[in-house]
């Protein structure tokens, strides 16, 4: 008899172990993995200075859409940090929902986040607002981003929202790349030389 209770009483510890793992996966998106965390695996970038670092970044247009939506609108829902918002709004980006997308990548660059504000500059160039995106890129390039200094030299450098001057642009394409934005250093080369000549022509 003693042991036919300790079997049951064995048996019901089982489930309900069991069940609190359940519960708990369920909690974390079903993988184990906290929500937040399979956001970051799913959407973040490798220009973004917060991403997380347990995971690989994911390239512009190699985000698994239905995966990154799922993940990061819940985390975005559950009071996610501005890394959660901007991954989100690249997830929508991708997917063709531009007004949503950039929405997010004004919230996130309201709260400081950096990569955002850069991404929100682009797509104000593209919609006809240099002024505001230039704005951006400088506010972004100030705070440290090379990003934000990569797309700054190219404002100096084509006179996106501001005049056209290649020294300037030759500095925050040096920026960028003594950052470690690696496609600044090509841009330099061509930058010093426009600044050169400029400085030449002025003589």
């Amino acid at each position: 008899m003693q042991n036919v209770v300790h079997a049951m009483k064995t048996g019901a510890m089982a489930l309900f172990f069991t069940g609190a793992v359940l519960v708990s996966q369920a909690q974390a998106g079903g993988n184990g993995m906290p929500i937040e965390a399979q956001c970051d695996a799913a959407a973040g970038s490798r220009d973004d200075r917060t991403r997380n670092t347990d995971f690989a970044p994911v390239e512009d247009g190699g985000i698994k859409l239905g995966m990154a939506l799922s993940a990061c609108r819940e985390a975005y829902k559950a009071g996610g940090k501005p890394r959660i918002t901007f991954q989100l709004a690249r997830a929508l980006e991708q997917g063709g929902q531009l007004l949503a997308a950039q929405g997010l990548y004004r919230e996130a660059a309201t709260r400081g986040h950096t990569a955002a504000m850069v991404r929100l500059g682009r797509m104000l160039q593209e919609k006809g607002d240099p002024s505001g995106a230039f704005a951006l890129y400088r506010r972004a390039a100030e705070a440290g981003d090379p990003g934000g200094a990569y797309a700054l030299g190219f404002a100096y450098r084509d006179g996106i929202g501001a005049p056209a001057d290649a020294r300037k642009a030759a500095l925050w394409f040096d920026t960028a790349a003594s950052g470690g934005y690696e496609v600044a250093a090509l841009k330099t080369k061509f930058a010093h030389q426009d600044g050169a000549a400029a400085g030449t022509g002025s003589r």
